[in-house]
């Protein structure tokens, strides 16, 4: 059995920077800028304009907190994966009903496992969209799908050398890196703005999470078989960083682009 506190700590560190820290500064900078591009969107064009540019993303984020709470075993009230707001309409909870879709969901408190689910249920459309982008990515370019893959084959020592050749081997046809583009857009706009229900929901299982993956690094380090589990999450969250880090760009390109037409509609 292994004791060594250092080797303890230093494996617990690594696990939280892959499962909470950096998912969570792609959490929040995704959500603050697709936020930030939905209210100019609102100002500028109405809110149905959201429904228009992102209803691919609502209907992702909307999806994956649904398969999440099914999941996590949660009764299911009520859903609409997507709807038209009515901004002059009172929702169920009294103000105005701007809603782009809903999942309601209950769960009981006393169970360990449903609560905790709240966590993966919150933050569901980050790493649902994230997955899509993926698929679409070795779909409608595969040469960039090989380099990212390639990239990850050693975790620890990542060959960029192997990313950099993959991409020089790209001969797709433009229209596929267009498609790729405007679905991009529209999962990127629509999906990955969590709201302050998400967050809260997510608060929810955080301690239950934690209490798990510190249980089983400890574990696994004590037992000298914590080499192949940090492996898997590591390379796992280097993916999902490349993918959300893509998302990103567009997210970021898209709330400069948005903000430059108002800027000149105004003018």
């Amino acid at each position: 059995m292994n004791t060594n506190l250092g080797l303890i700590l230093k494996n617990l560190g690594l696990v939280g920077l892959d499962l909470l820290v950096i998912p969570f500064i792609f959490v929040a900078l995704l959500t603050y800028l697709n936020r930030d591009t939905k209210k100019f969107l609102a100002n500028g064009l109405g809110v149905n304009s959201e429904l228009y540019l992102g209803f691919i993303g609502i209907f992702l984020h909307e999806l994956s907190h649904l398969l999440m709470a099914v999941l996590f075993g949660h009764r299911i009230d009520q859903v609409r994966l997507l709807k038209r707001p009515h901004p002059h309409q009172l929702g169920a909870d009294g103000n105005p009903d701007l809603a782009l879709g809903y999942v309601n969901h209950t769960w009981n408190r006393r169970n360990w496992y449903q609560t905790t689910g709240n966590l993966f249920i919150g933050i569901a459309p980050i790493f649902g969209c994230a997955l899509v982008l993926l698929g679409l990515t070795a779909l409608l370019i595969p040469s960039l799908f090989s380099g990212m893959l390639t990239l990850v084959a050693d975790p620890f020592n990542l060959d960029w050398n192997g990313f950099v050749a993959a991409l020089g081997g790209d001969n797709h046809p433009f229209v596929r890196w267009l498609i790729m583009i405007l679905l991009s857009l529209n999962i990127s706009i629509g999906g990955f703005d969590l709201s302050a229900a998400d967050f809260a929901n997510s608060r929810i299982g955080l301690i239950g999470f934690v209490t798990v993956i510190v249980v089983v690094t400890v574990f696994l380090t004590m037992g000298n078989i914590a080499t192949g589990y940090l492996r898997v999450i590591t390379t796992a969250v280097i993916l999902l960083a490349l993918i959300l880090g893509y998302a990103l760009l567009v997210s970021l390109l898209t709330n400069l682009v948005v903000r430059l037409a108002f800027q000149i509609k105004v003018h």
